[in-house]
């Protein structure tokens, strides 16, 4: 299975050391407090996830590719959040023990940020704080 992703409108990142919490559930939701960063993105990003299959049993690849209008040099370990304009649930990439790295190229005429991630969940979703609407079961005290 291959799937792209458009409709991404926002690109946000935060550092592992500014993630107060990220609580997932069993679902597929998280649970996210963290100090958020904006990228100043120039073109709409790309996302790609695929799935495949081996001994150790399915894994979830993400790769990623944004047009930056400034340059960020982010050499910490982060975690992404993503936000659609199409109103698909916003996305969480990335975990405090398994987090993104980000690849910047910088050229004379453009300067692009990518990343790959590999983890045996799906991107997460996020959860949003009211606990109505995106989720089934409904969201509970459980995952605070």
């Amino acid at each position: 299975m291959i799937r792209s992703i458009n409709h991404i409108c926002r690109v946000r990142y935060a550092s592992i050391d500014e993630v107060a919490q990220l609580t997932s559930s069993p679902e597929g939701g998280v649970l996210v407090s963290a100090a958020w960063q904006e990228l100043a993105i120039s073109k709409p990003p790309s996302l790609t996830i695929s799935e495949d299959y081996s001994k150790a049993g399915r894994r979830y690849t993400s790769s990623f590719r944004v047009w930056l209008s400034d340059r960020r040099l982010v050499a910490d370990p982060v975690i992404v959040r993503l936000d659609f304009n199409d109103g698909s649930p916003t996305l969480i990439i990335g975990t405090v023990d398994h987090p993104v790295r980000f690849i910047e190229d910088h050229s004379l005429s453009q300067k692009n940020l990518t990343f790959t991630h590999r983890f045996w969940s799906y991107p997460f979703r996020l959860i949003n704080v009211s606990g109505t609407g995106i989720f089934t079961p409904e969201f509970t005290q459980e995952f605070t």
